[in-house]
């Protein structure tokens, strides 16, 4: 027998992330402390323990409350994040964690509760169990893209189309250099993210986000930075997770698309985690028919299981293709009003 409980430590809560092998980065306590301390949103973490003997969690769920203006309440797993929903160690604890989440919602004032979950959990059986004035949808909208990785540079380097390679020398020969660290390229870093995303038409993530995961040590974070001509052009963010580096974040500038800055940092971060030992490439989410996931694919990609489960309360309906990050408008807003005025408006994309 297992009871839920509200908030365990951050030390249990990490030794079961770190136990698991489908667990990500983004299960990690400061992971979601770090939204919640950036867009000042509440988060509840439910875990899962044994009712008498050894009190390590079995189980885990965060959950985000998100009141997006004009939009029903929600409860996140988690919010600007691919996959950070259930993990447990069979499936009556996961079934036990979920009602605890329903329940939360309830109690809450919550419509929704949206589960990002990875792989290929199967969460039929329990939308047919759980109550009657709860109704469940899957949305595969998004797929995850991940590639094995050989153990040393030369083999990923011998496994890569010929034409990639080719598109990485020349950014090479056209005098693009690569520098990692850590908090000292926050800047540069976000020099690029923030115009790439206004290019995009997307509001872009608080700067004060990004300084809080670069500087939480139990995340593995590393930036990286392809320079042209002393200028910053392409930039990424990678997180290390039980012998998987993950990349949330990546961004070129489209003016120097043709020396390949991004090219040279695929193979910079893909080098980078062989190098650390890693066993996999996490390249983040893409949608299955976008350019991204092709680029992604040219690189040895392979899609994975990436569902987005939401389960509503009757009457209501909440479907995640009703947000959206791309605005034709902010295309044409100048590059300091839109650093400016990005954060308060993606607070509220939880997407």
């Amino acid at each position: 027998m297992v009871e839920i409980i509200l908030n365990p430590s951050i030390r249990a809560w990490d030794d079961y992330v770190v136990a698991k092998s489908d667990a990500t980065f983004s299960h990690r306590f400061f992971w979601g402390e770090s939204l919640a301390d950036a867009y000042r949103l509440p988060v509840f973490r439910l875990g899962a323990q044994p009712c008498s003997g050894d009190k390590a969690l079995v189980g885990i769920l965060s959950l985000m409350l998100f009141a997006a203006p004009g939009m029903d309440l929600r409860l996140i797993s988690l919010p600007y994040t691919d996959g950070a929903g259930i993990v447990a160690d069979d499936e009556e604890i996961r079934r036990k964690l979920l009602d605890a989440g329903l329940d939360l919602a309830i109690e809450l004032g919550a419509v929704h509760i949206e589960l990002r979950q990875g792989g290929n959990i199967n969460f039929h059986e329990f939308a047919m169990g759980v109550d009657p004035c709860w109704c469940h949808t899957a949305h595969t909208f998004k797929t995850g893209l991940n590639r094995p990785l050989p153990e040393s540079s030369e083999q990923l380097w011998a496994s890569l189309p010929a034409k990639v390679r080719n598109q990485v020398r020349k950014a090479r020969k056209c005098g693009c250099t690569v520098a990692v660290g850590g908090l000292e390229r926050v800047d540069d870093f976000y020099a690029v993210f923030s115009e790439n995303m206004r290019d995009l038409g997307s509001p872009v993530h608080d700067f004060q986000l990004v300084q809080l995961v670069v500087s939480e040590p139990s995340l593995g974070p590393r930036v990286l930075v392809v320079f042209l001509a002393e200028k910053p052009v392409a930039a990424a963010i990678v997180f290390t997770h039980n012998a998987v580096l993950c990349n949330p974040w990546a961004s070129s500038l489209r003016s120097c698309r043709p020396s390949c800055p991004n090219m040279l940092l695929y193979w910079a971060m893909l080098e980078l985690a062989v190098v650390r030992g890693c066993r996999w490439f996490d390249f983040g989410r893409s949608s299955p028919d976008a350019t991204t996931r092709r680029f992604k694919s040219q690189w040895g990609a392979i899609m994975q299981p990436l569902t987005w489960h939401v389960f509503s309360r009757k009457p209501h309906n909440w479907d995640p293709y009703a947000e959206t990050l791309v605005d034709e408008a902010w295309k044409l807003l100048d590059l300091a009003t839109s650093r400016r005025d990005g954060p308060a408006r993606r607070r509220w994309i939880s997407l």
